[in-house]
């Protein structure tokens, strides 16, 4: 009996059996066509779901699961859906109020007429009603009204849009290679003080131009770093800084720039500290007390007309120094490809 019974429920179908087993009755069911109820089984139990055409469909549905083999409760959660009944939109000439007709006003009786008298006429009987006219029964038919209706509002008129104009559209401009390229230093440059790989701000000092066309114009922030920087030993060797360009900023974009390198060298050691020094720039004698340098001073003979100078510390008689507001000329090796907005004209 033992093996009787493990063999009977062995042979007992899964949840997921009894489902694929009454979805395929329904399917096959005349009654159920176009309506297909949602079946899960938990443990033997089914519930049904969702939405059947009609009561015998549901019926079906229903008798379906409960005839299965192997299923032990049958929950109906189906609803019969009802197809919606076309109401027949009203006429406008239904829809529209009709007014009442207004019966024709009856005459009252007419009061007997005295007999007349021979020589006096016949008086006019008062019982006449007065004649109705047609637009008094047309007032008489519609409710006073107590507001007067409101004017419709006369829309302002309104100013005609101005055409739309196009964007101006940026332009790419290239500086050619070979172009110079002046600066003006902002910050001092000290071969004693700074090392080799360090960035100064600097400023253009002229605007870069192509076809006689301003690209860049002056004032412009560019950053040079220094490349090598040396100063002169005790007894021999002089000092040298050794720049080059490398950033320009304009318009809120930045430019890698590749330059030539600018040569500044001072005295070898033992030599007069006052001989002319870098770029070309004729030097005057440099005092002890002048070998700090600042941003502004005049120190010496200046480059290319501006405020700094570039020159070798007297009392130290080792470091070569660049003050703020020196201007350096770099020539241009590859070419610069900016993108520049469109100008007012002047």
């Amino acid at each position: 009996m033992a093996l009787a019974v493990a063999v009977g429920c062995s042979k007992q179908p899964s949840d997921a059996g009894l489902a694929e087993q009454i979805k395929s009755q329904m399917f096959s069911a005349p009654a159920l066509k176009g309506s297909q109820p949602q079946v899960s089984v938990t443990h033997g139990e089914v519930t049904l779901a969702g939405a059947v055409n009609s009561d015998g469909a549901r019926l079906e549905a229903y008798k379906i699961a409960t005839q299965t083999a192997g299923v032990t409760k049958v929950t109906d959660q189906m609803t019969v859906q009802t197809a919606d009944v076309a109401v027949p939109a009203p006429s406008p000439a239904a829809a529209a109020p009709r007014v009442a007709e207004r019966e024709p006003a009856r005459k009252p009786p007419a009061k007997p007429a005295a007999p007349a008298m021979a020589d006096q006429p016949p008086a006019p009987s008062d019982a006449e009603p007065a004649p109705v006219s047609p637009d008094a029964d047309a007032n008489a038919n519609q409710a006073p009204s107590l507001v007067p209706p409101p004017s419709p509002a006369v829309p302002a008129a309104q100013p005609a849009p101005a055409p739309a104009t196009a964007s101006p559209q940026p332009s790419e401009v290239v500086i050619p290679a070979g172009t110079t390229i002046t600066v003006e230093m902002i910050d001092g440059i000290d071969s004693a003080v700074n090392h080799t790989g360090e960035a100064f701000h600097a400023s253009l000092d002229r605007p870069l131009m192509v076809d006689n066309n301003v690209v860049v114009p002056r004032g412009a922030d560019v950053l040079v770093q220094l490349t090598d920087a040396s100063s002169a030993g005790r007894l021999k060797g002089k000092a040298e800084l050794h720049l080059q360009l490398i950033k320009m900023d304009f318009e809120g974009r930045s430019y890698m720039l590749v330059s030539g390198t600018y040569e500044a060298s001072g005295s070898s050691r033992g030599a007069d500290s006052g001989k002319k020094i870098g770029g070309g720039a004729a030097l005057g004698a440099i005092l002890g007390a002048i070998a700090g340098g600042g941003k502004g001073a005049a120190i010496g003979a200046t480059i290319g007309g501006g405020g700094g100078a570039i020159y070798q510390g007297a009392r130290r008689g080792k470091s070569l120094k660049i003050t703020p507001e020196t201007k350096l000329d770099f020539q241009l090796e590859s070419p610069l490809t900016v993108t520049v907005m469109p100008r007012a004209s002047s």
